[in-house]
């Protein structure tokens, strides 16, 4: 697997970057993607001619020695799962996976910084402006109590 190339794809999508961190929108299906700086870097150098152990080196550069090829495969992972890797990279099994964020997070935690390097890959589906002007205003809901009665006295 250290062969691996991967290309982060590109089409139908947008991209912006706020901060340390990078909005990708997806067109097709309406999807917003907010990754933090780990991610938008690995994501942002898989461009099919850089192996892992070049992400690795990449990271390097930002991120300092948390970088290993452990972070490079979860971020990996989490932006093969959110769609946004095109090819050049294998999906792993769970269960290693699991062993390389264990492995991180271990060796992160112990240097203190876990939480600055963790890869974050949120995803959202954003509703288009015709489904929001599709729905119906809200109705005013049914009165909870009933209606006061009024009585009337007859003289008898």
């Amino acid at each position: 697997m250290s062969g691996d190339r991967p290309v982060a794809r590109s089409q139908d999508l947008l991209s912006e970057e706020i901060g340390d961190e990078l909005l990708v929108y997806e067109e097709r299906d309406h999807t917003a993607h907010r990754l933090n700086r780990t991610a938008a870097l690995v994501w942002q150098s898989s461009d099919g001619t850089r192996t892992v152990a070049d992400l690795v080196a990449v990271l390097g550069e930002q991120l300092g020695e948390l970088a290993d090829e452990d972070l490079v495969r979860v971020t990996l992972d989490r932006l093969d799962d959110s769609g946004l890797i095109a090819s050049g990279y294998t999906g792993r099994e769970p269960v290693a996976e699991q062993l390389s964020r264990r492995r991180f997070m271990r060796r992160a935690s112990a240097a203190g910084a876990a939480a600055l390097a963790v890869p974050v890959v949120q995803s959202v589906v954003v509703p288009t402006a015709a489904a929001a002007d599709s729905t119906p205003p809200p109705t005013t809901p049914p009165p909870t109590t009933p209606p006061p009665t009024t009585m009337a006295f007859l003289p008898g």
